[in-house]
């Protein structure tokens, strides 16, 4: 997955924008959906009564007792991405359950193959726009189109994966719509302001549900992903005003401000989050640069940046969503490349303190390098570029900034550091591979 998001909507474009939803139901067969809508409606009611209802107080649960959780074979629209409260009732439709977590085999399969999972957000912006051209014709079934096989979900290790993101992120869906019921929310506003104020609250009561299980949000980074990007490959928003017009008619609008409340949410609670882990430090790290990644992304939830999406998808084929190689390596991988992976590190400071700090780094396919590191007294992040074997980046570890340099030696990173604009001075650092750890 990659560190900024983008993603898209079922919203037929002309000239301007018109905000009519796509149906996409014709992908299942109605009977696969009523298989799923028995069985997961048994379980989510099973994780609602089991999991969220005892992390309640006496008054949340007061307010909530009438509320019930449905799971229709579809929602008002046919749209996969329709998760919503409204009149007392929360509906979680199979289609859009059943979308989600192919998607996250899907993401999971191409991952765990060294594929690039990009490809998936992709599909999402295709299906919509081949949805809105031809509307009678034959959708493009997702397995086959991403060339994954239709029994990806029995290798452990797709299945593992898919379970923590599916079960993560329905479970902040869900507590997200509980969010909605609790605060009285007007799910139909029209009002932009509004709904970014109801959305972030909602936002706010999903992750504080899920600091109070000691569940991490892992997953809802890319839900996120395909929702945004649902939003916007197929939907043309040329000029600042229509895209507030955009947003307006979004039920769920995926925003700047919301981005920027979920990254300081996860942040501040990262070592709640993290409590239940064997490597405490190593996951409260992993849950800050998911917060990290939540604010890079931020300020490119906008009309300028989702146009470019917007051109890039409307030239897509589906030829074009075959395997590819992937951006970057997942961390603990059998064949790491350098400058990717988790190291141990070791800081001497010029004045020859000194300090270890676990670094977690992730290396694009472009060479590009993002991280961040921590020790339980300090964290930081890092973010630089590769050339001639030699990674040049920039580091800020709380309001502190500087620059700094790094060579990998076999397993071994060396390099140094320094404030402002140099690049050594503060310090030399030497890094150690850590073998890939056993409670991922």
């Amino acid at each position: 997955m990659r560190w900024v998001f983008a993603l898209a909507l079922s919203l037929v474009c002309g000239a301007g924008m018109t905000a009519v939803a796509q149906n996409v139901s014709r992908l299942y067969p109605r009977e696969k959906l009523e298989a799923d809508a028995a069985r997961w409606g048994d379980q989510i009611r099973a994780e609602y009564r089991e999991t969220i209802l005892p992390q309640l107080t006496d008054s949340e649960r007061a307010a909530l007792s009438a509320t019930k959780i449905e799971i229709p074979l579809l929602g008002h629209y046919g749209d996969p991405f329709e998760f919503y409260y409204e009149n007392g009732q929360i509906n979680l439709p199979a289609l859009s359950l059943r979308f989600y977590s192919d998607l996250c085999v899907a993401n999971a399969w191409l991952n765990g193959h060294g594929y690039d999972g990009t490809t998936v957000r992709d599909y999402v912006g295709v299906l919509f726009r081949e949805a809105a051209r031809y509307p009678p014709s034959p959708l493009p079934p997702l397995f086959r189109t991403l060339g994954v096989p239709d029994n990806a979900r029995e290798e452990p290790a797709v299945s593992n994966r898919t379970d923590r993101n599916f079960g993560n992120t329905i479970l902040f869906l869900l507590a997200h719509e509980l969010g909605h019921a609790l605060k009285k929310h007007n799910t139909h506003s029209r009002d932009p302001v509004q709904k970014r104020k109801q959305e972030i609250e909602a936002d706010q009561f999903a992750i504080e549900v899920m600091r109070r299980i000691g569940q991490m949000p892992l997953g809802i980074e890319f839900w996120f992903d395909v929702e945004h990007f649902r939003h916007v490959a197929s939907t043309k928003v040329p000029t600042e005003a229509e895209w507030q017009k955009h947003l307006a008619a979004l039920d769920h609008p995926v925003t700047t401000e919301r981005l920027e409340a979920l990254a300081v949410t996860i942040e501040k609670a990262a070592d709640s989050f993290a409590r239940n882990q064997t490597n405490q430090a190593l996951w409260t790290q992993r849950t800050k640069m998911l917060a990290e990644a939540f604010r890079r992304m931020a300020p490119l939830a906008n009309p300028v940046a989702d146009m470019a999406e917007y051109s890039r998808v409307k030239k897509l084929y589906v030829a074009d969503l075959k395997p590819r190689k992937a951006a970057f390596t997942m961390p603990g991988s059998e064949h790491e490349p350098e400058f990717n992976g988790l190291f141990a590190v070791r800081r001497t400071a010029a004045s020859g303190a000194q300090d270890t700090v676990d670094l977690l780094l992730l290396r694009s396919g472009d060479d590009q390098v993002m991280g961040g590191y921590m020790n339980g007294k300090v964290d930081g992040f890092i973010q630089g570029d590769i050339k001639d074997g030699v990674l040049k980046f920039t580091w800020r570890e709380g309001s502190a900034t500087g620059h700094g340099i790094a060579r990998s030696q076999g397993e071994t990173l060396r390099g140094t550091w320094g404030t402002d604009e140099a690049d050594q001075g503060g310090g030399e650092w030497v890094g150690v591979r850590v073998k890939r750890d056993t409670t991922r």
